[in-house]
């Protein structure tokens, strides 16, 4: 998420999409708008917004990098004419932020492109979140992805509320994304995302600057250059640790531990062809694989076929 990082420089824009691609990111987001439509000039940040707002051409410089970076472009549109300024543009996906989740004009603009959207959650009513899903779903969505988390520059720790994740999966039955904005500096700014994979976000939104140290627009819950670099690493080393939750086959690793761990049932003393095999002749031990303890009773008392030496891993077909 580059937010409002680039502080109104096309410079910085373009510096921060080649950090996104440095961090292996699938997609870069941009907040494209019209201070007019945006907030009223009364709004305590309407000269913040004067200063930090790009040109629809200044956009167009960063788009056309971020295309050639071959990178997901994914934006929000805070009025129609910046919608559209984006559909125009090929945008992949649209963020619908919170403050637009109940804006019918929005909405049904945004419902118009077919794009899929991932829908802001973020300081809103259960009932309002079933309103905006039904009024794009009405207008046309098909791909809607719910995203947990609110802006607090930053959001306290106990404020992140990871188990709000299934909550919001369990009632509305859709893919949840988790949009993080804990402190940038501290280290759990790397871990809390990658915590919210673990409670099933299938998406991690994650705010990023050029340098933390200047304190510029967003810089409180992001993360600098080369932190963010690091993060992606870190990141898609832990997605491969979560793996799949459906049963499924071992993996050759686990074909290997089960070998070499589970205890088979093992003769403890030498055993002549025609004996029968009773509990005081085995002992359950790890060895080579054989039969399993638990099946012991499918073999006792029954006849051996064959003389068997002492530590011998027995097998059904001794007998």
């Amino acid at each position: 998420e580059m937010a409002c990082a680039h502080q109104g420089k096309i410079e910085n824009a373009c510096d921060l999409v080649d950090v996104a691609v440095k961090a292996k990111a699938d997609a870069i987001q941009i907040q494209v708008l019209k201070k007019e439509a945006y907030m009223s000039p009364t709004y305590k940040d309407y000269d913040l917004i004067t200063r930090l707002e790009l040109t629809q051409d200044e956009w167009l410089k960063v788009i056309d990098l971020i295309k050639k970076a071959d990178l997901l472009f994914f934006a929000a549109g805070y009025d129609v004419e910046s919608i559209k300024f984006l559909v125009v543009n090929d945008v992949d996906a649209f963020k619908i932020h919170s403050s637009d989740s109940s804006n019918p004009e929005v909405l049904k603009e945004v419902a118009r492109s077919q794009k899929p959207i991932f829908l802001s959650c973020g300081a809103s009513k259960i009932e309002e979140i079933k309103e905006a899903i039904n009024f794009l779903r009405k207008n046309g969505t098909k791909e809607i992805v719910l995203m947990h988390g609110y802006q607090s520059f930053p959001t306290k720790l106990k404020d992140s509320h990871l188990n709000y994740i299934k909550t919001l999966e369990r009632i509305f039955g859709l893919n949840i994304g988790y949009y993080d904005h804990v402190e940038g500096g501290s280290l759990l700014s790397k871990i809390i995302p990658i915590m919210a994979i673990g409670y099933g976000a299938q998406v991690v939104e994650k705010h990023f600057i050029l340098n933390r140290e200047e304190k510029g627009i967003d810089y409180e819950s992001s993360l600098d250059s080369k932190n963010f670099i690091e993060f992606g690493k870190i990141l898609r080393d832990c997605e491969q640790a979560i793996g799949v939750s459906e049963i499924r086959d071992f993996t050759e690793g686990e074909i290997n531990y089960r070998a070499y761990c589970k205890k088979s049932i093992v003769l403890k003393k030498e055993i002549s062809k025609g004996s029968k095999i009773s509990r005081d002749d085995v002992m359950f031990v790890r060895s080579h694989p054989g039969i399993l303890p638990v099946k012991f009773k499918e073999i006792e008392g029954k006849i051996a076929k064959k003389d068997l030496k002492k530590f011998h891993n027995l097998t059904f077909e001794d007998f």
